[in-house]
């Protein structure tokens, strides 16, 4: 897999007053994008020969003001970005936000960083997505948006794992993680109750017992269960022949997934298929 490379840096910025001509050349420069209320958070592309984040901080007073997180996201010979946050909107984000931020953001992205994390998947296909995309901006915001929700979300299980009573649901929302990069692309082939324990830092055991109770049935049928009512999706839509569907959920061989299919809806998919059109 690909190399992910994070860093992070806290700052206060004291906005400095400029001139219009240069201001314009730092945005341009920098291609910065706000979308929240002057800056509450942002992402920019970053200069080529720029991926130091503490280099960047003369050219952002010119723009923003306050305390903030910044996170460079560096991937392989791909272009640098950063994300910044305001740190009182995290505050107001993640409730008891503790005094050692930079020990628990340090601790996300090092989980980010593994190659099983939710977030090295999904940043691995805006990559692909973005070198395609018709209008990358657009593409890139709407990424964006999962990131700083990810981001908050992984903040709080650091928080919660502070105090052991709250042991079991890091476990749970682990396992909600593995459950969503697994189902996220059905081309990949399902890996096994081993490789999900593994993902998900414990015992096959504890897993089995802990999905089962979450979920109501066992990974793999979970699993199963979700691809076949995706695959059942796409052929109702008429646009889609049994091969291409057996390709999207998994499957290398139509005969394969025809007889799963025919075992979960009692009927091949053929049916399915022919109604439509």
């Amino acid at each position: 897999m690909a190399s992910i490379k994070l860093d992070f840096y806290l700052t206060y910025f004291k906005r400095k007053p400029f001139d219009e001509p240069s201001g314009a050349r730092v945005r341009n420069n920098l291609k910065l994008f706000d979308f929240g209320s002057d800056y509450t958070y942002f992402y920019s592309i970053l200069p080529g020969n720029n991926k130091d984040l503490r280099v960047l901080t003369d050219s952002l007073q010119s723009i923003i003001e306050g305390d903030y997180c910044l996170i460079s996201i560096i991937y392989d010979q791909g272009r640098p970005f950063v994300v910044g946050i305001r740190t009182d909107w995290l505050i107001n984000q993640v409730r008891n936000l503790p005094s050692d931020l930079d020990d628990i953001i340090a601790k996300v992205l090092s989980n980010w960083n593994n190659q099983y994390s939710l977030f090295t998947l999904k940043y691995s296909l805006f990559h692909k997505e973005y070198q395609q995309a018709v209008n990358p901006d657009l593409l890139a915001k709407s990424y964006f948006f999962q990131f700083i929700l990810l981001f908050i979300d992984d903040l709080y299980t650091q928080i919660l794992s502070k105090t052991a009573k709250n042991f079991k649901e890091i476990d749970l929302r682990r396992i909600k993680e593995v459950e969503a990069q697994i189902t996220y692309d059905f081309k990949k082939s399902t890996p096994s109750i081993n490789e999900m324990a593994k993902m998900a830092g414990m015992s096959v055991s504890k897993f089995k017992n802990l999905f089962s109770e979450l979920f109501k049935t066992s990974p793999h049928q979970h699993i199963l269960e979700k691809k076949m009512m995706y695959a059942q999706s796409l052929l109702q839509t008429g646009k889609y022949s049994i091969t291409q569907v057996a390709y999207q959920v998994g499957y290398h061989h139509p005969s394969g997934f025809t007889r799963v299919f025919k075992q979960k809806f009692n009927h091949s998919p053929n049916t399915s298929y022919f109604e439509k059109s």
